[in-house]
């Protein structure tokens, strides 16, 4: 039997990017999380206190827009679990967060959806490179259908996500050398918490979109991301896959 491998999931404590965290410890995996504060940090702690496999969870604070937070959250990783397999780029700003037409998009919100969206997958990339060489590991992506799918009144948001596909590939091209997959994985509308959240709310309003005719669930992108990781996808890089229920074939 190989050693425990190990990931790093961003975001990882809330919506989908707790699934991810579940299902990949679910699958044995040690996971180091990483939430922008100590606050967010503290209530991620909270959450997987309760899960059936706590002991594989580490939950930390860094602020991945700035090129330090990146360095640093590789760095406490690999201190801690010893190593670094995967790397799941999920926390991203989306929904609300992202609103900015393109008339009244700040510069401020502009670099804060760049930086978060883009650039932070590109450092933590970078900043993981050497172990994920070492350990042949994997990259994941969490991208958007916004990457395919142009949206009204976020053009910062669609351009970023448009990036990361292209960071996808080419991550994919640079290091499938050195035995390294990189993967995108464009979730489409998912409902990730009660009927009175915004996401959810969001969601449910655009099954009318959808061919299957409902909205998906953070199981249903965390079950793929942990296909992308293994062993059985071995022969798949470079491309992003949609789960968004078939809205994008519209």
């Amino acid at each position: 039997m190989g050693a425990q491998r190990t990931a790093l999931v961003t975001g990882g404590a809330t919506g989908i990017g707790a699934e991810i965290t579940s299902r990949l410890a679910a699958e044995r995996m040690t996971v180091f999380v990483v939430q922008r504060t100590e606050e967010d940090a503290s209530e991620g702690r909270k959450l997987f206190a309760e899960h059936p496999f706590a002991e594989l969870i580490q939950v930390g604070a860094h602020d991945l827009a700035t090129g330090g937070g990146c360095r640093d959250a590789v760095a406490e990783c690999v201190r801690h679990f010893g190593r670094l397999d995967v790397l799941v780029n999920n926390a991203g700003i989306s929904g609300y967060a992202a609103f900015g037409p393109v008339e009244s998009a700040s510069d401020d919100l502009i670099d804060r959806i760049v930086d978060t969206n883009l650039k932070a997958p590109l450092r933590l990339a970078r900043e993981a490179f050497a172990q994920l060489v070492l350990n042949q590991g994997v990259i994941v992506n969490i991208s958007s259908i916004a990457e395919f799918q142009a949206q009204r009144d976020v053009p910062a948001y669609v351009a970023s996500k448009a990036g990361l596909g292209g960071l996808t590939r080419a991550l994919a091209c640079d290091l499938a050398r050195h035995g390294v997959r990189v993967v995108g994985v464009a979730p489409g509308d998912i409902a990730t918490g009660t009927s009175r959240s915004s996401d959810y709310t969001a969601a449910v309003g655009l099954v009318k979109e959808t061919p299957l005719g409902f909205a998906g669930d953070p199981a249903d992108v965390a079950g793929l991301v942990a296909w992308v990781v293994s062993s059985e996808a071995r022969y798949v890089t470079g491309t992003t896959i949609v789960v968004d229920g078939g809205r994008t074939a519209f």
